[in-house]
């Protein structure tokens, strides 16, 4: 993730096992691994689970990050 991240320098990266932190899970309404999410002020702006495609993943975070 780090490598979809590079050209980011804004955006932070967390990372939590959820098997470590269960109630993570019910908090994001995360129900399947992995999943990517991407707050703003506070807002999620995007989400990704499952089957994350990381180029498409990195292309919308590309646009998100060029609006703000």
């Amino acid at each position: 993730m780090e490598d979809v991240l590079k050209d980011f320098s804004r955006i932070k990266l967390a990372t939590i096992n959820a098997k470590e932190v269960p109630e993570i899970a019910g908090y994001l309404m995360a129900f399947t691994v992995p999943v990517l999410v991407l707050y703003f002020d506070g807002k999620e702006v995007l989400r990704e689970a499952r089957i994350v495609h990381l180029e498409k993943f990195q292309e919308n975070i590309r646009k998100i990050h060029e609006s703000i």
